[in-house]
C-alpha cells in the first residue's frame, strides 16, 4: 500500500511540474531559504504565496567503510522528499514563513534493517517570523525554525547532520543589521539546537529520529564587508556548547570557541581567489583542545564560450591522536565536499560527519557544454596530519598518513523551470593510513529528479 501511494505521488508531481504554475530554484541542501513563488498567475491573494517540490533520489553505495565483505556494506535505496511552504506577509516589514516535508527511505539492499521503508514522517523544518525595519532601524529580526548559511558556509550551514539533506535547519533568533555608511552587514545569532526531533514541535508519525548526537546552544556574530572594489572581508565569532548527549559513545559535552577571517576577491578578469582560516580554542569530554581550520581556493576563468573555469585548493583540519582533539566543524559537517568520505569513512577513526585531522589539496573544474547543463569533476588527496590512537585495530595502520584519493563528478540538467535532474559519481581509492583489511575501494552513485511549482 505505501508503494502505490508513492507512486502515485510521483504520479500527480510530474502532472503538476507540467503545468503553468509558479516556479521555484530546487537546492541539493534541505537548508535553503524557501524560494519566493512567481506570483504573475497565483491565484492568491497579494499577501500570500506557496510552493512545493518533490525531490526523487536513487543512491547505491559499494564498499562504503572500505571493506566489501563487512556487513552492511552494499547500500541500495530510494528517497522521496515532498515539500511544501507558505508565505504570510500582512505587511511589507512583516512575514510569516511555514515549509513541511517528508522524506521516507526505501531500502532494497541493506543488512540491519528489519523493514525496507522507514524514515516515513512529517516534519516542520521552517517555522519563523522575519519582521525587516524592526524599530524604525535598519535592523531585521527572524525568530524561529530558520536555515543559516553565512560567508561561505564553512563552518556555519548545518544544523541537523545526522538528518542529511533532508533538513539542515536551526532553530535561532537572528539579528541582522545593514551597515550603509561602511558597506557592511552584521548578524548576530542565538542557536538552541536539540538532538530530539520532537523537542519543539512532535514530528507527525514520529520515528524517534536524532537529528544531532545532543543539545547545542550558541552564539555567532558575524560582520562581512564590502567597501573595498571586487573584495569581501568577513570576520566572524562562534560559541557552541554541547551538553545532554543522546548517545553516550557518540555525543559530546563541552564549550568550543572559533575565531574565524574569510576573504574573496577578484585578482583580474580571469583569476579570483577565496580564503578562511579559523583558529579554535575548546574545552570537550574533559580534555583541552587547541585547533586550527583553513579552506582556500584560487580559480582561473577562461571566459571562453563553456564558461569553463579550473580551480586549485587547500582545506587542512587539525588533529592528533586523539579524536576529542580533532578541529571541530561547528555547524558544517554535513554536505561539505562528500557524501562517501563525510559520515561513513571518517567515522573509521573518529565521529562519523566530523572528517577532520586531514590535508586535502585538491583541483576542480567546471563547465557549461549547453546553457542548461554544467558539468564539474574533482580530485583530490587526503592525508592525515596524526596517526590515530586506534592504530592497529578497525583496519587502520600504525604508521600511515595517506588516507587516499578523492574523485567526485557531477552533472546537472535544467529541463525547465518546473524539472531538473542531476547525475553524482564518487570513489575513494584508500592509502596506507588503512591495512588490508581496508583496501577496498568506495563508490557513490546518486541519481536525483526535482518536481518544483
Amino acid at each position: 500500500m505505501r508503494i502505490r501511494l508513492l507512486i502515485a505521488g510521483i504520479g500527480l508531481a510530474w502532472a503538476c511540474a507540467s503545468t503553468p504554475v509558479a516556479a521555484a530554484e530546487p537546492s541539493d541542501q534541505g537548508g535553503q531559504e524557501t524560494p519566493a513563488a512567481d506570483t504573475d498567475a497565483d491565484p492568491w491573494p497579494s499577501w500570500l504565496e506557496t510552493g512545493g517540490d518533490l525531490r526523487l533520489r536513487v543512491k547505491r553505495e559499494l564498499a562504503r567503510r572500505l571493506d566489501k565483505d563487512e556487513a552492511n556494506q552494499d547500500r541500495l535505496w530510494q528517497r522521496y522528499r515532498a515539500r511544501l511552504w507558505a508565505k504570510v506577509a500582512p505587511h511589507e516589514d512583516l512575514e510569516f514563513n511555514v515549509r513541511v516535508l517528508t522524506e521516507p527511505r526505501y531500502y532494497c539492499r541493506r543488512d540491519d534493517l528489519e523493514h525496507p521503508l522507514i524514515r516515513e514522517e512529517g516534519l516542520f523544518d521552517q517555522a519563523y517570523v522575519k519582521w525587516k525595519d524592526a524599530f524604525g532601524l535598519p535592523l531585521t529580526l527572524t525568530i524561529g525554525r530558520q536555515d543559516l548559511g553565512l560567508g561561505s558556509t564553512w563552518l556555519i550551514r548545518e544544523g541537523t547532520p545526522m538528518d542529511g539533506s533532508r533538513t539542515s535547519f536551526f532553530d535561532a533568533i537572528r539579528l541582522t543589521c545593514e551597515i550603509e555608511s561602511i558597506d557592511t552587514t552584521a548578524d548576530l545569532v542565538w542557536i538552541d539546537n536539540h538532538a530530539n526531533s520532537s523537542e519543539w514541535v512532535r514530528p507527525f508519525n514520529d520515528r524517534d529520529v536524532d537529528l544531532i548526537e545532543q543539545d547545542e546552544q550558541g552564539v555567532i556574530l558575524y560582520l562581512s564587508n564590502r567597501s573595498i572594489k571586487d573584495t569581501r572581508i568577513d570576520g566572524y565569532f562562534i560559541y557552541k556548547r554541547d551538553h545532554n548527549p543522546a548517545s553516550p559513545l557518540r555525543g559530546r559535552t563541552g564549550d568550543v570557541y572559533t575565531f574565524g577571517l574569510f576573504i574573496e576577491g577578484k585578482i583580474d578578469s580571469h583569476w579570483d581567489y577565496r580564503t578562511e582560516f579559523a583558529p579554535q580554542f575548546a574545552r570537550r569530554n574533559g580534555k583541552d583542545v587547541f585547533a586550527f581550520g583553513t579552506d582556500s581556493t584560487v580559480t582561473y576563468h577562461f571566459r571562453d564560450p563553456m564558461r569553463n573555469r579550473i580551480g586549485f585548493g587547500y582545506e587542512y583540519l587539525s588533529g592528533d591522536d586523539d579524536p576529542d582533539r580533532y578541529f571541530d566543524r561547528v555547524w558544517g559537517r554535513e554536505g561539505q565536499w562528500s557524501d562517501l568520505y563525510e559520515g561513513a569513512i571518517d567515522g573509521l577513526d573518529g565521529r562519523e560527519f566530523d572528517a577532520a585531522n586531514l590535508h586535502r589539496p585538491k583541483v576542480h573544474w567546471q563547465f557549461n557544454p549547453v546553457e542548461s547543463v554544467t558539468v564539474s569533476a574533482e580530485y583530490a588527496l587526503v592525508f592525515a596530519e596524526e596517526n590515530t590512537q586506534a592504530a592497529g585495530t578497525r583496519g587502520l595502520s600504525r604508521s600511515g598518513l595517506f588516507r587516499g584519493q578523492h574523485f567526485k563528478t557531477n552533472v546537472a540538467h535544467r529541463i525547465s523551470k518546473h524539472v531538473s535532474h542531476r547525475f553524482t559519481g564518487q570513489a575513494f581509492f584508500p592509502g596506507d593510513f588503512y591495512t588490508d583489511q581496508r583496501n577496498d575501494v568506495a563508490v557513490f552513485l546518486r541519481y536525483e529528479i526535482v518536481f518544483t511549482w
